[in-house]
């Protein structure tokens, strides 16, 4: 993980590779209903990270934005998310009800 974070002080991607699903469709695809990909590195390497809301796929359904960081790299992380969030509105949002279809 050192090495990852030489050069570049955070990493800023999606949460998830997929939108949220439907509760149907989590319901079907049960507990992997949402790819772990981007999320598992950070927690296997004890790296910090944090998903901040970022916006609405085309059903109105939340997406996530992850920022990580270097090994105790918390207050860099917690800075940038909050400062995006002073920046956007989407934490005042509300995802739209089509989930529950």
């Amino acid at each position: 993980s050192a090495s990852l974070f030489k050069d570049v002080d955070l990493l800023i991607l999606p949460t998830t590779l997929t939108t949220t699903p439907a509760i149907a469709q989590a319901a079907a695809q049960g507990p992997f209903a949402l790819d772990d990909a981007n999320t598992s590195p950070f927690n296997y390497f004890g790296l910090p990270a944090i998903s901040i809301p970022c916006g609405f796929d085309h059903r109105g359904m939340p997406l996530g934005l992850q920022i990580a960081g270097p090994r105790y790299g918390e207050r860099a992380v917690l800075s940038a998310a909050y400062q995006f969030q002073q920046a956007t509105p989407w934490h005042l949002k509300s995802p739209s009800l089509s989930f529950l279809r």
